[in-house]
C-alpha cells in the first residue's frame, strides 16, 4: 500500500502503473495482482487508506466533521495525485458494472450521513438534503481545483458550511 500511494503521489493518478508499483517494490506486476484482483481494487484500496487517514484526523480533532472537513481538505491539495485518483475513479464508478460502483455508493451515503448529522446538531433545515449539495459542492469544487490550482478549496468549502449556518 504504501509503495502504491508514494507512486499515486509522486506520478498522479494516470501515470500510476502495477508495472511501476512493482518496480518499486522490486516485484512483477503479477505478484501484486497475489494480493489484488485488479488495478481498480487496488486503487480503491489506496482510496480506503486514505479515507482511513481522514478518520483518524478527524477523531484526533474531537470536534464535529463540519469544523474538521475544510481542514482535510486543505491537506489533501498537498497530494493532488489523491484528488485526481478519487475524482476519477468516481466518475468511472457510476458504471454499475465498474468493480468500484457499491465502494463509491457506500462511501457516498457514509460522508452525507456523517454530514447530515452535523447539521441536524446545528438545526439546518433539511439535512439529507444540505448534505447531499454540500457533498456535491465539495466533489465539484476538486473537480475545478484540478484544473485550477488557484482555487482554495478549503476557503470555499468553509465559506459554503458558514453559509448553511447562516440560513438556519
Amino acid at each position: 500500500m504504501a509503495a502504491a500511494m508514494a507512486e499515486i503521489r509522486e506520478q498522479g493518478y494516470r501515470s500510476t502503473s502495477l508495472r511501476g508499483i512493482g518496480r518499486a517494490l522490486g516485484v512483477q506486476p503479477a505478484q501484486i495482482l497475489h494480493y489484488f484482483a485488479s488495478r481498480e481494487e487496488l486503487l480503491e484500496t489506496v482510496l480506503r487508506r486514505w479515507d482511513d487517514e481522514s478518520e483518524q484526523v478527524l477523531a484526533a480533532a474531537g470536534r464535529p466533521f463540519l469544523d474538521v472537513w475544510p481542514e482535510i481538505v486543505r491537506q489533501n491539495t498537498t497530494v493532488p495525485g489523491f484528488v485526481n485518483l478519487y475524482t476519477s475513479l468516481a466518475a468511472e464508478a457510476t458504471d454499475p458494472a465498474h468493480p468500484s460502483h457499491d465502494f463509491f455508493r457506500a462511501r457516498f451515503r457514509r460522508v452525507r450521513d456523517l454530514i447530515a448529522g452535523d447539521l441536524a446538531a446545528r438545526q439546518v433545515r433539511d439535512p439529507e438534503r444540505a448534505a447531499l449539495h454540500l457533498v456535491a459542492f465539495s466533489d465539484g469544487l476538486q473537480l475545478q481545483w484540478l484544473v485550477d490550482r488557484s482555487i482554495d478549496l478549503a476557503a470555499e468549502l468553509t465559506y459554503e458550511i458558514a453559509r448553511l449556518d447562516s440560513t438556519t
